[in-house]
């Protein structure tokens, strides 16, 4: 590597000042631009896709629970617990595949919310069945309709015969 001038002397270079380039979100950053990368290595692999398409759904889910300031796997186990009798934690976690630990400071958190409460199961008293409150059902009464909403408009490229088809896809390649 070649030395310049300025550096063997011991001197900072010149500051030049450095034209704002356009980033992806629409503002600029200074430095270099930022440039597509060609992408095709990855074109065939469904994972890749899969990945792109699960990042920008969530960025959109999340923006749109944080005027309630509930994450989206807190809204997916306050719907699950309010469409289903008898709900565990472990039924929880092996539902949302949250791991024990997780999914004990989840439903601490909702508890702490006011949103589900723990009851001792009448029959097996170890466990602990998981049930909405008011305050719970009310706030997923409000969020609902709104990501319902959100997913039809963003899966909006797809005929109503093709979003079918993805979910029924979706759901053969996670097994369920």
């Amino acid at each position: 590597m070649a030395v310049t001038p300025s550096k063997a002397r011991g001197t900072q270079p010149s500051r030049a000042k450095v034209k704002p380039y356009p980033v992806p979100d629409g503002g600029t950053s200074p430095g270099r631009p930022v440039r597509r990368l060609d992408q095709s290595a990855l074109d065939n692999l469904v994972g890749y896709h899969l990945r792109r398409a699960e990042v920008h759904m969530r960025q959109l889910v999340i923006k749109a629970l944080a005027d309630w300031d509930i994450r989206p796997p807190e809204y997916s186990a306050l719907a699950l617990i309010a469409g289903n009798a008898l709900v565990t934690q472990a039924d929880l976690g092996l539902a949302l595949n949250i791991k024990r630990p997780n999914m004990v400071s989840l439903v601490e958190k909702l508890e702490r919310r006011g949103l589900i409460r723990r009851e001792v199961h009448a029959l097996d008293r170890r466990n602990h069945i998981l049930t909405t409150t008011e305050k719970g059902a009310a706030l997923l009464m409000d969020i609902d309709g709104m990501l319902h909403e959100l997913d039809r408009t963003e899966t909006a490229c797809w005929t109503g015969s093709e979003r079918k088809s993805m979910v029924e896809l979706l759901r053969r390649l996670y097994g369920r």
